[in-house]
């Protein structure tokens, strides 16, 4: 092959003899970018936007990376794409992300969505090998083991289990991740990047709009809480929501149900902020907490509770939770 020629390519793949080159595998990304287009992204949730990077993205890539040692160029824009296609819904930036990349490519227990970091290379491996075996593995190689030893071992994150329970929906567990993060775009940030010179909350104007004062002290979300709690017997704290519900003495189902009624209180306080912000109207208190209560009685429904006692099913059911 001439020098400046492209290569031979076989079912959609480089055939050469010569190492890959960045521009040999431009192919990839148009692919990528193809699909991105098709889903007519910008519908989805951010967590069906994780679902499509996990199961659809990222596998056509590892597929390259299979058969190919990929160019850092070409892995750098693969990432590139897909993290605009996570906070964005397309393949260009058009916005900063609100949680840095290195926190995405985190494992759940650890803080993060779970996506895998792309930029370990095959280079990268080779302290791994001593006298010609994996030191790691005595029975043998497996790039998740291997995977996992060149992440090295992270601390654990004690919110884990309240945003990623298996009972919450996952477009709350979403939010709820951006929310135990600090990142959601409330007014005091926007001031720091000079988008708006307003910092009073939307949902009550009684004082700086923080996630702090949103979630915890504004009159509107402790009437919301209040609500609940009437309904529920006091089990949501009225402030330090996420550390007093991580504390909760109660059983694995009463927890369970605690963690999918705290997000998706957090995912429709956040909802109705952006309602006010948009149309200057919100729900009643008092309606939110009938709603918040209807999406997580039917979320609980949609579970598997063949295996729960029949005092937990109880205690549910006196919750109306079923």
């Amino acid at each position: 092959m001439t020098k400046g020629e492209l290569p031979f390519r076989y079912l959609g793949l480089p055939i050469q003899t010569t190492r890959l080159q960045k521009k040999d595998c431009d192919c990839l990304v148009d692919k990528i970018c193809s699909k991105i287009h098709g889903y007519g992204a910008r519908k989805f949730s951010y967590a069906g936007r994780l679902i499509l990077v996990q199961d659809v993205l990222k596998s056509l890539c590892s597929y390259w990376a299979s058969l190919f040692v990929l160019p850092k160029g070409i892995i750098k824009k693969v990432e590139a794409t897909c993290r605009n296609f996570l906070w964005d819904g397309g393949p260009e930036y058009v916005r900063a992300p609100l949680v840095a990349w290195d926190k995405v490519c985190r494992t759940k227990e650890e803080g993060g969505l779970g996506l895998q970091d792309m930029k370990m290379v095959k280079t990268e491996l080779a302290a791994g090998y001593l006298n010609g075996k994996w030191h790691e593995q005595p029975d043998g190689y497996s790039p998740a083991r291997c995977y996992r030893w060149l992440r090295g071992v992270r601390t654990k994150v004690g919110w884990y289990s309240v945003i990623w329970n298996p009972w919450n929906s996952p477009k709350h567990s979403f939010l709820g991740w951006i929310w135990v993060h600090d990142a959601l775009k409330t007014k005091n940030k926007l001031l720091q990047f000079g988008v708006t010179d307003d910092v009073d909350c939307m949902l009550c104007g009684l004082g700086i709009e923080t996630q702090e004062h949103l979630f915890f002290y504004c009159p509107y979300s402790r009437r919301v809480i209040q609500a609940l709690n009437q309904v529920m017997g006091g089990i949501l704290a009225t402030h330090d929501l996420l550390e007093r519900s991580m504390q909760h003495p109660g059983s694995q189902v009463q927890k369970r149900a605690l963690y999918a009624l705290l997000v998706c209180l957090v995912y429709q306080l956040w909802q109705q902020r952006n309602r006010c912000r948009e149309d200057m109207q919100v729900l009643r208190p008092e309606k939110l907490s009938s709603l918040i209560m209807q999406e997580t009685r039917v979320r609980i429904r949609s579970r598997d509770l063949s295996r729960v006692k029949q005092d937990e099913v109880d205690w549910l059911h006196s919750m109306t939770l079923l």
